[in-house]
């Protein structure tokens, strides 16, 4: 663990050089360990899959305390590896062209049929590495290599909320509407963004993700809306 100041009121903890599950749950242990003994004195905290940035209320809180408080977690830590509960999320997704504008381009491009793509899209178990880009985004890894495609040179100016792209290795669900450059291949009528709350998201970092295959009618139900092209 490395821990530097980078401004006044706040500061970096890395955790690796390198991407892994191990890591993302030291990172979600350290970020309970925050909430729970400095909660009222912290401002933000900004992690990603390997540091965390954390950001303190001058005068109630300092950064030697917080050095001090991290290194010795993270001694008593890496003795006794105390996991929180990890939570896993089941979402419903619609995966069709009518929200899915990329679904059958990446069929094509992957040389696989568009229920080949839903298949190894939807049998994985995702963990939430990172969470930014816009509040409630998402960062979910590591996608079938057989589906894995760069984003979009050129990135759309609208992309719907609850729509559900790939990216390089990574997955994740457009909280809101929003210019966006990944794959778009089905949409999620359930909300994962949370404006009343801190954070504003459904994920926490370490936390599982499964997403089910339904049909048009159940999306209607639970709420979807097919925009027209």
């Amino acid at each position: 663990m490395e821990i530097i100041p980078i401004s006044e009121g706040t500061l970096m903890v890395e955790f690796s050089a390198v991407i892994s599950s191990e890591t993302t749950q030291c990172i979600a242990d350290f970020i309970a360990h925050i909430q729970q003994q400095y909660g009222p004195f912290i401002v933000e905290i900004v992690p990603s899959y390997t540091k965390v940035m954390v950001q303190y209320k001058l005068g109630q809180c300092d950064f030697v305390q917080l050095q001090q408080s991290s290194l010795l977690w993270y001694q008593e830590y890496k003795i006794e590896r105390q996991s929180i509960s990890v939570k896993q999320h089941h979402l419903a997704v619609y995966y069709h062209p009518d929200v899915g504008p990329d679904l059958h381009s990446l069929a094509i491009s992957c040389q696989l049929s568009i229920e080949a793509v839903i298949e190894l899209h939807s049998r994985q178990i995702y963990e939430v590495g990172a969470i930014g880009f816009a509040p409630g985004f998402a960062f979910l890894s590591i996608v079938d290599e057989a589906i894995a495609v760069p984003r979009h040179s050129t990135p759309r100016q609208y992309v719907a909320a609850g729509s559900v792209g790939i990216a390089e290795q990574q997955t994740a669900i457009y909280p809101q509407k929003s210019p966006g450059g990944w794959h778009i291949i089905g949409n999620c009528p359930q909300s994962v963004f949370e404006a009343q709350s801190y954070p504003q998201s459904c994920f926490a970092i370490g936390d599982k993700v499964k997403f089910d295959p339904i049909e048009r009618a159940q999306f209607l139900d639970l709420g979807g809306v097919i925009c027209p092209s």
